[in-house]
């Protein structure tokens, strides 16, 4: 077990990078890119960070924090963790192997916090396991729903037919509507497009319904990061010369992640976030021939007229016995688990239930 300076974790990264990439395939976010943009951007200076490895290649990266916990590099940013980069052995087997030399840690690290993390996923599934049998007291929860479209060989027309009608209608009709009022769509691609898209989706953002961004280089920097790698996807929908919706998409492996969406609520008439949409999907099944479309993060009602399938994002929790927070942080958890369907089945009645009518 090592511990890491975020410059030693950088430097990782990039010593590590093809066998990262390769393994990466249908997740971004274990990407190497993804995770040096995010050490950059996100991890302090001044971190911690914990490195395990395994005999054959493997390793996780985590982050060390207060009490003696290890938390994912992760944050809202990442709709999928990884634990595990560069595995190409048995699920089981490597895990155990990480998790031995996690064991080294001095001090001993008193709860892991992973999420979030595929649900079905066999890495997944090896990690509670392991960490059960090991002792430590295990909580998965649930993070969030994944909403997808499997798509391979699907083209926009036969797509088009497919979507409930309101959509349908809405693209066909309120797209002739934009285009004869002056409206355009346009989707930008190259590094040399980016400080002009960036621009209008930063002025879109700002007189959208968003918070802002609470790491202000991180979105433009992804940006750019995608655009020189050829995955940029970053639609703007124009009025004249106003910017009134803008989705960031971007296409890896065959794949398209719409990674941020936002629109002007001024000009909302123009459904412009919905022309986009139709318009990225059109690109992402006829020119890059995708195989899956990724909504990523939440169960959105709106998600449901595009995509047909929904997964589940989780999280785990896991306490060291053998650690005094570890042992208290179990304890919490299992108090919680107990009084928790008690507290809902009280906030279910209603007050004064039991007294008779009129009293």
């Amino acid at each position: 077990m090592r511990v890491l300076t975020r410059d030693q974790a950088l430097a990782l990264v990039a010593e590590r990078h093809e066998v990262m990439a390769g393994t990466a395939d249908a997740n971004p976010f274990a990407a190497p890119e993804w995770i040096a943009h995010y050490l950059r951007q996100v991890v302090p200076a001044n971190a911690s960070l914990m490195l395990a490895e395994a005999p054959g290649g493997a390793f996780m990266l985590l982050e060390r924090t207060g009490r003696g916990e290890a938390v994912a590099v992760a944050n809202y940013y990442t709709s999928l963790y990884s634990p595990i980069s560069a595995s190409g052995g048995e699920a089981s087997s490597t895990v155990d192997e990480l998790l031995a030399d996690a064991g080294r840690a001095r001090p001993r690290i008193s709860a892991l916090r992973l999420a979030p993390l595929s649900a079905e996923a066999p890495e997944t599934l090896a990690l509670e396991s392991a960490l059960r049998s090991r002792g430590w007291s295990v909580q998965r929860y649930f993070c969030f729903g994944n909403w997808y479209l499997a798509c391979d060989g699907l083209s926009m027309d036969d797509y088009v037919r497919q979507l409930p009608s309101q959509t349908r209608n809405t693209l066909q009709r309120k797209g002739r509507k934009f285009r004869d009022a002056g409206g355009r769509l346009a989707i930008y691609t190259a590094p040399a497009d980016v400080d002009v898209a960036m621009r209008a989706y930063d002025q879109i953002y700002a007189r959208s319904w968003k918070k802002p961004e609470p790491y202000p280089g991180f979105v433009p920097g992804w940006a750019a990061i995608c655009a020189a790698q050829g995955w940029l996807r970053l639609g703007v929908a124009w009025m004249g010369e106003i910017p009134v919706a803008a989705q960031f998409w971007f296409t890896r492996n065959r794949r398209a992640f719409i990674f941020k969406l936002a629109y002007d609520e001024e000009h909302a008439s123009w459904s412009g976030g919905t022309l986009l949409t139709g318009e990225l999907m059109r690109r992402s099944f006829d020119e890059d021939r995708v195989v899956e479309v990724d909504y990523l993060t939440g169960d959105d009602a709106y998600k449901r007229s595009w995509m047909r399938e929904r997964r589940e994002r989780v999280g785990l929790l896991a306490c060291n016995p053998r650690t005094a927070h570890g042992l208290v942080l179990a304890a919490t958890e299992r108090a919680r688990d107990v009084l928790r369907p008690l507290l809902r089945r009280k906030a279910a009645v209603p007050p004064n239930a039991a007294s008779p009518s009129g009293s």
